[in-house]
Order: structure tokens, then sequence, then C-alpha cells
């Protein structure tokens, strides 16, 4: 037998005969797989036929190592005639068999030895770890899994003991800040000497999950935040966070905000700059009108009132210009331009007999854009007084431009080629509080402000397809970058200048408007000027009138509120007069596509100098006589 050494043997306490009973007992009830073996099997209890998939029947003729998995076969076979040759061999050790139907466990082996009849026969024992072998599989998969998202994550994630002091961090923190564990988390992760305002950490301790929204000052970065409970199974607790920089996301939902809010307003802009165009239009002509009857009459003081009139007028000319960039019909009219001259003029006008110096600087190979100078002008323009006005003490402008070549999307910007220009000052600075609403219409710091200015060259810089965006912290200046589609052509646009001047005419005139006012206005300079004129408020009365009347020329309004505009009546008009000459007149500013089934096109309000001008390029054969107006 076996030396078993203990205070008292099986046999001291049993009859031998009840012991090998009992032994025999143990063997077949215990739920440890237990075989003997030399080379072949010799016995096997229920337990090791359950667990292994084998019967006695199949294993009495087979070698031990027969049903070893290969990966171990050898070795165990080695074992096993080490042992029987009376030569010492590693009591237990874990091996791999396969069952009858092919599959895998895994089995810790014990072995002891014992002699019969002068040979050496071994006992063993075998308990089933397959099931947690797997779950030791499943386990370092998991964790694998885990640690490689924990450590590709594209965020920060860290976890922190109840009195905010870390405890891990992922790889992409630890970067940043090295080795942490036991440091504060809001000292080493955010600069902070006390815990963050927006920590959830005593949420978290009373066992709650907190998802929200962050914005840190110091990085001017927003993050989105989960942060939630951490129980290891020993009792420690922890607080896990995880932070994603959602920074560019919630510019874009403020660009979103913003470019919906300009949409909204410029539906009331546009309707407000029609009828203030229309008023405008009425006022400037009537203001000719009276200065044209009393011309031999005036002095110099009642000259001097006529021309404040019409510089107030001229000036509120600009204010609805401003409002129709708002506007769907204030689409800008763009021409091949190169910015060098336009930011050189623009730039030192504004600046002229200021305490600001600027510094220009543009390469000679800058790329062409298609813009509308008048328009792009005005953004230049407000840029550069709001430099300004944030410099009272004086102080210095950078304008710098250059050619930027974008393969990525860049924001809201597609892949191509742009021209990016910075306006830099050393200005005052912008609140931070204050910089998402800068570009939203009628917002304002400005005591006499609009609150229309930087709104107006955002709206300005979108219907050219660009994109404008500021960089500003209070007390250290700001930063203006406007990006520009680079022009397709080689050569900028260039036109000349036609002199306008009123002459006095011949023929028959039909004036088509909703404002009586404008109607008369025009009936009588026109008649002045030697025409005949009818005049018609709505399309069914100009349809009467055409019918009749043999006209010359056609001066037609684009819309009449509740009723056919210019486009729709013109096919009757041709109809009825082929030959007519049309002119179109609109508060709006429109493409050319859209006017090109008229003649002419008028812009109101509109001066009469810029009528008859108007009137002598389609009807030349009018101008008998050239009479200056000024």
């Amino acid at each position: 037998m076996a030396d078993f050494k203990s205070s008292k043997t099986i046999s001291q306490l049993f009859d031998p005969n009840i012991a090998s009973e009992l032994f025999y007992l143990l063997l077949e009830s215990t739920p440890v797989g237990v075989y003997i073996y030399r080379e072949n099997f010799i016995y096997v209890n229920p337990a090791f036929e359950r667990i292994t998939g084998w019967n006695f029947s199949e294993l009495k003729n087979k070698k031990v190592w027969e049903i070893v998995h290969p990966d171990y076969q050898e070795t165990v076979k080695e074992r096993i005639l080490a042992r029987l040759s009376g030569k010492k061999a590693p009591p237990s050790y874990e091996l791999k068999i396969l069952t009858p139907k092919g599959e895998e466990k895994w089995f810790e082996v014990s072995v002891v030895t014992f002699k019969k009849d002068e040979q050496i026969f071994c006992i063993a024992t075998a308990i089933d770890l397959t099931k947690i072998k797997n779950y030791s599989r499943h386990l370092a998969e998991t964790l694998s899994e885990y640690r490689a998202i924990l450590h590709s994550f594209d965020g920060l994630i860290y976890t922190v003991t109840p009195d905010y002091h870390l405890a891990f961090v992922n790889k992409k923190l630890e970067k940043q800040l090295g080795s942490v564990r036991g440091e504060l988390c809001y000292k080493k992760i955010f600069g902070r000497e006390e815990p963050c305002p927006w920590c959830s950490l005593k949420e978290v301790r009373e066992g709650r999950s907190v998802k929200k929204d962050i914005h840190i000052p110091e990085e001017n970065k927003w993050y989105y935040v989960v942060s939630t409970p951490l129980l290891y199974p020993n009792g420690s607790f922890y607080a896990l966070h995880l932070l994603m920089d959602i920074t560019q996301q919630k510019r874009a939902q403020q660009e979103i905000l913003r470019i919906s809010k300009l949409e909204s307003i410029s539906l009331l802009a546009g309707g407000i700059a029609h009828d203030f165009n229309n008023i405008l239009t009425a006022i400037i002509g009537n203001i000719s009108l009276l200065r044209l009857r009393l011309k031999k009459h005036l002095t110099e003081k009642e000259e001097k009132l006529f021309k404040q009139m019409e510089n107030v007028c001229f000036r509120a000319q600009g204010l609805t210009k401003q409002l129709l960039n708002f506007a769907e019909g204030g689409s800008p009219i763009k021409r091949v331009s190169s910015l060098k001259e336009m930011l050189e003029d623009t730039v030192s006008f504004c600046l002229r007999g200021s305490n600001v110096s600027w510094e220009l600087s543009i390469p000679d190979d800058l790329y062409l854009v298609d813009i509308d100078t008048v328009q792009f002008g005005q953004v230049v323009s407000n840029i550069v007084i709001n430099a300004k006005q944030a410099m009272p003490s004086g102080g210095r402008l950078w304008v710098k431009a250059r050619n930027l070549e974008s393969k990525e999307p860049r924001g809201f910007l597609k892949p191509g080629d742009y021209v990016e220009i910075t306006f830099r000052d050393e200005g005052i600075g912008i609140p931070e509080k204050v910089l998402p609403k800068i570009f939203d219409p009628y917002f304002t710091t400005k005591k006499n402000g609009s609150g229309l200015g930087l709104a107006i060259c955002h709206s300005i810089i979108k219907k050219h397809g660009g994109h404008i965006e500021v960089f500003s912290q209070e007390g250290k200046g700001a930063t203006f970058k406007i990006y520009l589609p680079a022009s397709k052509q080689e050569k900028p646009f260039s036109r000349t200048l036609i002199q306008k001047e009123i002459f006095k005419g011949k023929g028959r005139v039909l004036i088509f408007d909703d404002e009586e006012v404008i109607r008369e206005t025009l009936k009588e300079f026109l008649e002045i000027s030697g025409f005949q004129v009818e005049t018609a408020k709505d399309a069914q009365e100009l349809i009467k009138k055409a019918k009749v009347g043999n006209f010359d020329l056609a001066i037609l309004d684009l819309t009449i509120p509740g009723g056919m505009g210019a486009k729709k009546v013109l096919p009757f008009l041709k109809s009825y007069t082929p030959h007519i000459k049309t002119i179109l007149m609109t508060g709006y500013s429109l493409e050319s596509q859209k006017i090109k089934d008229f003649d002419a096109f008028l812009k109101k309000p509109f001066t009469f100098n810029e009528l008859f001008a108007v009137i002598e390029k389609i009807l030349p054969s009018n101008s008998a006589k050239n009479v200056k107006d000024k």
C-alpha cells in the first residue's frame, strides 16, 4: 500500500474487510475522477467516466496517453513510463484530453504510486478544469477587449476615489499627464486648486450616473461627460469618468442655429427693405421734382437743404442695402476679382486719421476670388472698424491673406482651394460668454450699435460660399478669419463706367407700380422730359391700357402684393406690343439670369439721373437734347 502517514490508519479503525468496502464506496461516490493504471487503464470510477465521456469498456484496452490531446500526449507518456520504472515525475500537472466526440477538456491530475506483487501501479485523481479554463480564457479575452477599448478610445477616461484621487487613466490621458496615480484629478487634469464646478462626483457617490455637456473656459472646449459609479468585488468604490471632445459639434450646432436665425430674419428684412425702398424712391423723386421746379429761385441756403435731404436719403438707402443682405434677393453679383487693391483701399480708408496703424501682407500669387466687391468691401469695413473701436487708445491691425489648399473637409468648408484672410488686432478682446453670439442679428455690446455689422458680414460670406470665424480672449485682442473659394478664372473682371445724363425725349411710357406716389412721381418727371405717360396700379389695368396704347417703353415693378408682378404681366404686354422696351425695377438685388427677359434693370431707390441713363441706353433715338440736372 502507499505510505499514508496519519495518527491512525484505516486498518486500525476498521476491520480490513470493512475498510476495503469503505474505500470502494468512496471511489464509486466521489465527484472527483479516480483511475488506476499501469500503461493501460486498470480501473476508472463513475466520476471519471462522466467527466471524460469515456466508458471503462472503451478504456480498458487503451494506453492512458491515447486519450490525451496530441499537444500533451508525449509528455504524459514519458511521465507514466518514468513512474513505472521507479523514477520520479511531477506529482500533479494540467493536461488536455479528447472525449470520444473529439471535444477538448482540461484536467488537473494528481498521481501517486504503490507496489503490489513487485509491480508499480499508479493511482490518479482528475479534476475537471474545463469550465474554469473557458471562463479564464473568456475573461482574458474580455479584459483584452476592454483594455483595447480603453486605450483606443478617442477621449479621456479616468477613475477617481471618493476623495478626488486618480486611480486609473487611459493611454491618451497618460500621454498628456504622465504617471498620475494618486494625484488630485481637478489639479492634475484641469489645473485647478479646488474641485471643478462641473464635477459630478457628489451624484456618483450617491449611486447615480450623470450625462451632460460641460464647457472648460481655460481650453475653450466642450466635452460630453459620462460619470458613473464603479464598485469592485473587494468593496472598493470609484467614480468612472468618460470625456469626449465635442467642441466641433458644438460649434456646428451654433452655426446651424445662427444660420436659422439669419434665415428667419431675412424674411422680415426683405419685406422691410422692399417697403422702405418704395418710400425712398418716392422721397428722392419728389425732392428732385421740387428742386427742378424751384431751381431758378433757390437760394444758397435752400440748395444746402436740398443737398442735406438727398444725403439723408442716400444714407437710408445704405441701410436698406444692409437689410437686403439678409434677404434672398440680396444675393451677391460676383465678379472675378483680386483682393489686394480692394483690401489696401478699404483698410486705408477706414483707418485714415485714426491712432491705429496697420500692416498688410498679401503674396503676389494670391488666388483670384469670385466676389461682389461692394458687399465684400462692406465685410472688410465692418471688421476693420470694429478693430479700430476695440483699440480706443491706439494699437496695430495686421491683415494677412494666403492661399489655402484643403484636401479634407475643414469645418463647414468642402475640400478645395481657398483664400484665407486674417484680421488680427491688439484690442480689448471679446468676453468668452459673448463670443458665440457676435454673429447673431441685433446682438451688440456697443452703446450706439445696431447689432447688424457682424451679422451682415456672416450673411455675405455665406452667400459667397465661404466661412468666417473668430478667436479671442478678453484683454488679448481678436482674430477674424475669412475663407473664400478660389476662382477658376485667371484674369479679374474689368469694366468701363457709363456716364449718366438726363435728357429730353419723346414716346409713350407705361408705368406699372402698386405705390401711387411712385407712379405719380415718375409720371410727372417723365412728362416734364417730353414723354407721354400712362400708369397702372395692377395687372388688370395694365392689360387694359396695353390693348389700346402703342407704348414704346414700360417701367415695371417686380412685385405687386396680392397680384401679378412684372414677370407675369410681361408676356401679355409683349403680345400686344412686341417692340416695346421694358425696364424692371425692384428694391431687391437680382442676379443677371433673373432679369434676362427685360431690357434693363433699376434698383430702388434710384435717382432720375440713373433712370434717364437707362432710358438713353435702350431708347437712344430719343436723346434729342441732353440737359445736365446738377
